[in-house]
């Protein structure tokens, strides 16, 4: 078909699957095994939470890559393009090997889909895709984030050894369980037989989750601030400066240029996610030190200045109170402001008023918008919640001129913020990085 029409196939495949949702490995199995199995090629580390997981998931692809491994790595979703999702040592698959890989898969995928009567989802489809890339290119490790939950995603049919589990939130209520340790257990059913676990969570009700889960599978559980350590975790200029202990030695001076004190436990969690990947003796500080420096997040506290705009501009995803919580914390800390302008888009299924619960937090103006997914909230909800907080609120529908609304307002001390969503940061992308 080409990359165009594969795109656009995807993305009608992306809007039906949203309305035919079923928790279940049936027909990604079913398709790996007509691709003879190249999710079991290549070793993986298999990255699971509620935020923070494409941060951890680029942090120990960064760390494997400096170790002179080539690396493909698995995220989602994307922001501006599908590319972003199939990354080879950071670099997006180009578009003729994506619309290559999409011919070569798709008449597999026909064959499954007509001999379980079910259609192939959108993610189902790009995780075999990524599986058959990395096989084929080759590469010497696979890093690969959940899209939902764990037990039951897509990429759960990965035999891999080495799982992470960042931390666990409330998010994705419908699917995956109201309250945090039913979550956990959903997220957990990603640890396999005789394998490591990874956690930043603290909370002693999820890690008991994430235990028993670990029993049933005769695995290792390696816990933050007991199995390794965040020693130093200061801002730098431009980032983070960190010290980490890990199961097997202990690294200082360590510069991350990310934003956030949260990004300096998501890179611990990543340092010892690939300690227990490969050999310690591998890893010696300029390794890690180079990995470290090395990493990029793009729409992670992504910092864009401006000819044109004198005040700091800050792109984040963040899309649940947590994350929200994580974010108001870092401009706090990271930057001087006398006000922020958020330009914030929501999804339906979100947590709209804790999220601007926590933008309350620090004196603000909102421009409230809405992104071109069919899963948004509706602006009237957003004001509502807004002026709940006696907020000043204002809306404009759409996204890109929302984003040129609140940089042609700022005065001298503000901040500009656009968050809410990836759908939101997506498409503001474009409009500030042309």
């Amino acid at each position: 078909m080409g990359y165009e029409e594969a795109v656009a196939y995807l993305d009608d495949l992306g809007i039906d699957a949203m309305k035919r949702l079923k928790p279940n490995t049936a027909r990604i199995e079913a398709l790996c095994d007509i691709l003879n199995h190249p999710e079991g090629e290549v070793p993986a580390i298999h990255v699971t939470g509620t935020n923070g997981k494409t941060s951890t998931a680029r942090i120990a692809s960064s760390l494997l890559t400096a170790a002179d491994l080539s690396v493909a790595t698995y995220t989602s979703p994307h922001l501006v393009s599908v590319r972003e999702r199939l990354t080879l040592a950071g670099e997006p698959i180009s578009e003729h090997a994506f619309g290559e890989l999409f011919d070569h898969v798709m008449p597999y995928a026909r064959h499954v889909e007509g001999r379980l009567g079910e259609r192939i989802t959108y993610f189902e489809l790009l995780t075999a895709m990524f599986f058959l890339w990395a096989a084929e290119t080759p590469v010497d490790a696979i890093v690969v984030e959940v899209g939902l939950g764990g037990r039951w995603d897509a990429t759960n049919v990965l035999p891999s050894s080495t799982a992470v589990i960042t931390q666990v939130a409330l998010d994705h209520t419908a699917n995956l369980g109201s309250d945090r340790p039913t979550i956990a257990r959903e997220k957990a059913g990603i640890i396999k037989p005789d394998g490591d676990v990874i956690t930043a969570e603290r909370s002693p009700e999820i890690l008991a989750v994430i235990a028993d889960e670990a029993a049933r599978a005769e695995g290792r559980v390696l816990v933050l601030d007991r199995d390794f350590e965040l020693l130093e975790n200061q801002v730098a200029f431009g980032g983070r400066y960190m010290s980490i202990r890990t199961s097997a030695t202990t690294y200082e001076g360590l510069f991350l240029p990310l934003h956030g004190a949260h990004q300096g436990v998501n890179a611990a969690t990543a340092l010892e996610a690939v300690t227990r990947y490969i050999p310690a003796r591998i890893l010696d500080q300029a390794v890690v030190a180079a990995g470290m420096s090395a990493v990029e997040v793009p729409g992670r506290l992504e910092t864009i200045r401006s000819d044109e705009v004198a005040v700091p501009i800050i792109l984040d995803v963040a899309h649940n109170p947590d994350g929200m919580s994580a974010l108001v914390t870092s401009l706090l800390e990271a930057f001087a402001f006398d006000r922020v302008v958020f330009v914030v888009g929501i999804l339906g299924d979100k947590d709209h008023h804790g999220m601007i619960a926590e933008m309350a937090r620090v004196p603000c103006r909102l421009i409230v918008t809405q992104p071109r997914s069919g899963r948004s909230i509706s602006i009237d909800d957003l004001r509502s919640s807004a002026e709940q907080f006696d907020l000043d609120c204002e809306v404009v529908d759409d996204v890109s001129d929302a984003v040129k609304h609140a940089l042609a307002g700022v005065a001298e001390g503000d901040l500009v913020c656009v968050t809410g969503s990836h759908y939101v940061v997506g498409e503001a992308r474009p409009v500030l990085l042309p």
